[in-house]
């Protein structure tokens, strides 16, 4: 067959099949060849392999070669169908013989671009593609509608022949002023893409057809579609209406119509994660690339460049003989050695420096080290926890971020029979009271009171009370608050069957707890810490007694066993050495020999102790020796007794690993408990239901979260099963149904329902009351509470960076508002939330608008009582909003993030004492005489002057003199990235 040329159509047009005439050969097309001296002139855009055995990596390797592409970029490469329909994992074998032949492309698959991923882009591979734009080139005339997609040579075609002449004509004078550029025909290339890809958004968007379980016994399948695209996400349509969602989801089962299409959709999730997340990471072996596995077995890094590998030994502490090896960036057939080497050359000692090599040789002048040791590659290892999660002095926070612990408002619960005795505390069960209006509510609760002979130990504690204060999750018991009377009490969800070790003990001779059974219990509490490392947060305290259980689960029935992880109680960095050696073999050894060692990596070996705990019925014979013997193990290097399991095994092997960086990271460790589930576990598959649609019924009561002039916001759990396993929520309900309200609340639910977004709360659903009467907005619940709230209390370690990384989050969910033409009205710190000390996001849409279709502002008829404050002056003066709006208000909120939201420097003190006593009375029209005067809000204390000069940007009196969002976001980046490197 003839190669491929500049006159040959897109695949996707061709009427033909591009398969060999040659029997028993398998066919790999390129997009080009590398230059080569003497290469023959049939050789170019096709590689040829005759009988054996290739998997679809060893394919892409030899094409990346021949292609110039180098080992960096071969990630964003895959093999297709001629027709690009499927894909094929880089495991996938392919079998050649003299039955058939196969034809399949070489294709970049994965593109990176826009928010999803932040990475810089790799480098185009070296050489120039072998096309050409041939009107330039061989000067042919040809019709510009030839070069564009045919979708959008149809829209052309639609419109009217004046239309069609004017774009002609256009299209004819740039070419001409084209023409007279001196540039190479690459940036031109480049340029007819960058155009193309704007003009045609999905044009790398790949879409898979899936149905629900069953969905085909029920009644008529609905017609459901994933999209996945490198700009967008993943994305899915039912029913003709698409819903983006990129938040993980739990238990989300679908089935595909065909096993290979299942592998390529999961391949292509896989391939995007490690371009963005973590380089070692791949979701199930089915699919998993057999270079990263060999990878991954050798302890070696992936093409890495020799800066970053001497970043990552200096990370692992720079110790002379600690080494790195690595793929070679250059060369597929090449592996590269960074080594830690101490030179002592004459004269004052140095301190140790890198030398990247290929093997090291001992020098003249340089000392031995220790015993080489390797830094390997590995998943995602988080970074080190933030300041907000180390000691913490000062006032406590309740569970729910209200002011220090429980105050007479909120009374200590009623303290009930004994539960035991823990290394520190009491334990009680209590009964916690709450008035709601004119209702009273009882909840069960369990108090842990510090032991009065401990009180040296009370600030850990109460560390660990506010650490479990900014998680919320459903495998974590729930804090209720604290409080900080004459004992220290910590107050916590009364969790039914108590500790999991007690339990395994009382039932594993009556039949209930099956292998199946052990295996949810261990998938659960890997999510529960998985949760956890994302937030950068160690426990430093898991075994099977701190694992709580909340439901025993019915084989029978199909109902799985549920569990909650407790607090960790007193950190293990204020035990005394006895202490510590009393929980060999739960503590990790570099926690025994260095408690300040303390990180995640210790609740990975935590983790297997406890993985082997439960498959031994709650016993730990380790546990009973005597504390000579329980150093001797450590120090002895030794292991549990290996299970007969030998998979099993072998994750409790990697988990309690002697080397810290050699432990898997809690998604590894839930990939291959999936692998261990049995193929005869009963599968319980739930009715169809709409899961936005919430039952009055099921939602308990927890605690007020905050009231204001129109409604309150309340915590609680909505839990259908009514054994404490359902998930926490808040809930809004208005102050008074009138229909002029309800309408409004609507409105609200309507407009946060369709918006999706990282930095906007999330939409969960609705509940309906008294005949559908009452309406209430269900969200997710964030327990970091307000920012406004969140920055007083937390002023002291939040540094202008993070305050400028909140200000970007603001800035990019506002942009993306805009894009679905809606405005805020309302954008004020207290309406943003905090998830955690690194996330922020939108809330409070209850005066938000969506704007017409044919203008960019409204006209508000009915204003009520506004933020007038926080308003811009067309705003205030004729109730006229629109995204320029919007970005006033943004500016009082960059001066309320910096002012940290001190009370007395407000934005309405500030302009009260502008106005004076006299004219307080008359605030809207004072207020707009100070606008007009161009009187601003001053400077706060320590701000930088770039970010006031951001700030007096918003507030440009006229609309059109403010700069949007999409300006705004990259030069807040700018500057926070100025201020990282300046700190640094």
């Amino acid at each position: 067959m003839a190669p491929l040329g500049e006159d040959t159509p897109l695949i996707g047009e061709r009427s033909c099949s591009l398969s060999s005439t040659e029997t028993g050969t398998l066919q790999v097309y390129l997009y080009h060849r590398a230059p080569a001296p003497r290469a023959a002139p049939d050789s170019a855009g096709v590689l040829t392999f005759t009988f054996g055995e290739y998997t679809a990596e060893e394919l892409c390797v030899r094409a990346a070669k021949a292609c110039g592409v180098l080992p960096v970029c071969h990630s964003l490469f895959a093999l297709a169908t001629e027709d690009l329909t499927c894909w094929f994992p880089p495991n996938h074998l392919f079998a050649v013989d003299d039955a058939r032949s196969q034809v399949v492309v070489y294709r970049i698959r994965y593109r990176r671009g826009g928010r999803s991923w932040p990475r810089s882009r790799p480098s185009p591979p070296a050489g120039p593609p072998r096309q050409a734009l041939a009107p330039l080139t061989r000067r042919v005339p040809r019709s510009y509608k030839s070069c564009i997609p045919e979708r959008l040579r149809c829209q052309i075609q639609q419109h009217s022949f004046l239309t069609r002449k004017r774009i002609r004509r256009r299209f004819n004078k740039s070419l001409r002023r084209i023409g007279g550029c001196q540039t190479d025909g690459r940036y031109l290339k480049l340029k007819y893409l960058l155009d193309l890809e704007r003009l045609q958004r999905r044009w790398a968007e790949e879409s898979f057809r899936v149905r629900s379980p069953g969905a085909g016994e029920r009644g008529p399948a609905a017609d459901i579609a994933i999209h996945v695209a490198g700009e967008s996400g993943v994305s899915w349509s039912c029913g003709g209406a698409e819903v983006r969602d990129s938040s993980p989801v739990e238990n989300r089962i679908v089935e595909f119509p065909t096993l290979r299409e299942a592998r390529s959709f999961v391949a292509l999730i896989d391939g995007y994660y490690r371009l963005t997340a973590d380089a070692h990471h791949y979701f199930c072996k089915e699919v998993a690339p057999p270079r990263l596995l060999q990878d991954l077995e050798d302890q070696c890094h992936g093409p890495i460049s020799s800066e970053f590998a001497v970043h990552k030994l200096k990370a692992a502490g720079s110790r002379p003989g600690l080494y790195l090896l690595r793929r070679s960036p250059q060369d597929f057939d090449s592996y590269l050695l960074t080594v830690c080497a101490e030179v002592r050359p004459p004269g004052p000692r140095r301190p140790p420096r890198l030398v990247p090599a290929g093997v090291p040789s001992a020098s003249p002048g340089e000392k031995p080290g220790a015993e080489p040791r390797c830094s390997p590659a590995r998943h995602h290892q988080p970074r080190e926890p933030h300041a907000g999660m180390g000691r913490r002095t000062g006032r406590w926070r309740d569970g729910h971020g209200g002011e220090g612990a429980l105050t007479p408002a909120s009374p200590l619960p009623r303290q009930g029979e004994s539960l035991g005795q823990g290394s520190f505390t009491q334990i009680y069960k209590g009964i916690k009271r709450d008035q709601k209006e004119d209702e009273y509510y009882q909840t069960e609760v369990v108090l842990k009171v510090m032991d009065s002979s401990h009180h040296n130990c009370s600030e850990s504690f109460l560390e660990a009370a506010s650490i479990m204060s900014q998680v919320s999750h459903k495998h974590l018991v729930l804090l209720h608050g604290v409080s900080l009377g004459r004992d220290s009490i910590m107050v916590q969800e009364y969790v039914r069957h108590g500790p999991l070790d007690l339990y395994l003990k009382k039932n594993q001779s009556e039949g209930k707890v099956t292998t199946s059974w052990k295996l949810q219990v261990a998938k659960q509490l890997a999510y529960a810490l998985n949760y956890l490392e994302d937030k950068k947060i160690t426990h430093g305290n898991v075994s099977a007694k701190k694992v709580l259980l909340t439901r025993e689960g019915d084989a029978a029935s199909g109902s799985p066993p549920f569990i909650k992880l407790n607090d960790p109680g007193v950190s293990v960095t204020v035990l005394a050495k006895e202490m510590l050696v009393d929980r060999i073999p739960w503590v990790a050894p570099e926690c025994v020999s260095d408690p300040g060692s303390l990180a995640l990596p210790a609740d990975k070996w935590s983790f297997g102790a406890t993985l082997w705990e439960i498959f031994s019925g709650g016993n730990m014979p380790v546990s009973l020796l005597e504390p000579r013997k329980k150093l001797h193990f450590y120090e002895s290097g030794l292991q549990l007794p290996t299970p007969k399991w030998t998979e099993l095994a072998t994750l409790i092997t990697q988990c309690m690993d002697y080397q810290p960086q050699r432990r898997p990271c809690f998604r590894a460790v839930i990939r291959d408990l999936n692998s261990l589930i049995t193929s005869g576990e009963p599968r319980h598959v739930a009715m169809r239901h709409d899961p936005t649609l919430f039952e009055e019924r099921h939602l308990k009561y927890i605690s007020l979260l905050g009231k204001g002039n129109f409604g309150s916001v309340e915590l609680c759990r909505y839990d259908p099963l009514g054994d404490s396993t359902g998930e926490l929520v808040a809930v809004k309900k208005l102050q008074q149904d009138s229909a002029k309200e309800l309408r409004d609340f609507e409105r609200e639910i309507q407009i946060l329902h369709s918006l999706q977004h990282d930095f906007i709360v999330k939409y969960r659903g609705v509940c309906y009351s008294r005949g559908r009467r009452g309406l209430r907005l269900v969200m997710e619940y964030l327990p970091n509470g307000c920012l406004r709230d969140y920055l007083q209390k937390n002023q002291h370690r939040l540094e202008h960076r993070t305050l400028l990384l909140y200000a970007w989050q603001i800035c990019k969910g506002m942009e993306y508002l805009g894009a679905q033409r809606c405005v805020h009205r309302d954008l004020a710190n207290r309406n943003i939330l905090v998830e955690s000390e690194t996330h922020v996001k939108i809330g409070d849409f209850g005066l938000a608008k969506l704007l017409p279709q044919d203008k960019d502002y409204y006209v508000v008829r009915e204003p009520g009582q506004s933020p007038v404050f926080w308003y811009a002056p067309e705003s205030l003066a004729d109730n006229v909003f629109s995204r320029a709006s919007d970005i006033w208000s943004f500016g009082v909120l960059l001066y309320e993030l910096f002012t940290y939201s001190n009370k007395s420097k407000s934005p309405s003190e500030e302009f009260l004492r502008m106005m004076g006593t006299d004219k307080a009375a008359q605030i809207i029209c004072s207020l707009l005489e100070l606008l007009k005067d161009n009187r601003r809000l001053p400077a706060p204390a320590g701000c930088p002057v770039e970010v006031y000069a951001l700030m007096l940007s918003c507030w440009a009196f006229a609309p059109g003199g403010r700069p949007t969002f999409g300006e705004l976001a990259p030069r807040i980046e700018a500057l926070r990235d100025g201020r990282s490197k300046a700190r640094g």
